[in-house]
């Protein structure tokens, strides 16, 4: 039996349901009506729509984020579509142990994802906006094709740096890349540039969530002129403060 009326697509709708069993409720997707999506507007990303989420108590912007059409979601489509996105979340938790961090990563990534609609013929899934985030800095695995959660590492244990950001600045994105560079687990500490409306004064937030105690604010003195001395200081009181302290957790620096 279809979750909503008008849904025939009997893959999605299992995914849908599976996801229900998740003790965390934030991780439980819906089939969304397309009555309560709004402003469906076009982005520069041919498979990707920016919209308006009508809710009982708040409207959320929304990314709607395309599958297929009705011939093209097949089992087989969606079920790809599952393993990329890791859903339904919470059944690939006992699949991260040698990666200790990974689980917490993917689980806030996410709580992002609300669920499935369907615009003109096609399917779409839909995440809160700030989704994107991840899906535009962090890219695809080229060794297995999930969406990571990490600008280094994946899951599956490929190394490789993501491009999709910048400081603005050469020397730190050189110096920040090469923090990444020198690590050879998963589990190993590293910087990464956070735009400055991810951190929260005060608590710590990841990809907008809260996360206590996990994420500070180290001001550097940083400009165009700044020569390697600098940075040689700074890595120095990394390596000899701060990676070995923070090393087992979820850890980032934002850098002004």
């Amino acid at each position: 039996m279809s979750l909503a009326p008008g849904v025939d697509n009997p893959t999605i709708d299992n995914l849908v349901q599976s996801s229900l069993e998740s003790e965390n409720i934030y991780l439980r997707l819906e089939w969304i009506p397309r009555s309560r999506i709004t402003d469906i507007e076009p982005t520069q990303t041919n498979n990707i729509h920016y919209a308006i989420h009508k809710q009982k108590y708040r409207d959320g912007k929304i990314m709607l984020l395309l599958l297929g059409s009705s011939e093209e979601c097949t089992p087989t489509l969606v079920s790809e579509f599952a393993r990329i996105y890791s859903l339904p979340t919470h059944k690939y938790n006992n699949d991260v142990s040698q990666y200790r961090r990974y689980s917490k990563w993917f689980t806030y990534r996410n709580r992002f994802i609300r669920g499935f609609t369907k615009y003109k013929d096609n399917y779409y899934m839909v995440a809160d906006k700030r989704f994107y985030y991840c899906y535009s800095r962090y890219g695809f695995c080229s060794a297995c094709g999930i969406l990571r959660c990490s600008p280094v590492w994946c899951i599956c244990g490929h190394k490789q740096l993501s491009d999709g950001w910048t400081s603005n600045n050469k020397q730190l994105d050189e110096f920040i890349k090469k923090s990444q560079l020198q690590t050879n687990s998963p589990n190993h500490a590293y910087l990464e540039w956070i735009p400055r409306g991810f951190i929260s004064d005060g608590l710590g937030y990841l990809y907008g969530l809260p996360i206590r105690n996990q994420v500070k604010s180290i001001p550097l003195e940083i400009t165009d002129e700044t020569d390697d001395s600098y940075y040689n200081e700074v890595n120095y009181l990394l390596i000899r403060h701060v990676y070995p302290l923070f090393n087992d957790l979820l850890y980032h620096f934002n850098f002004h």
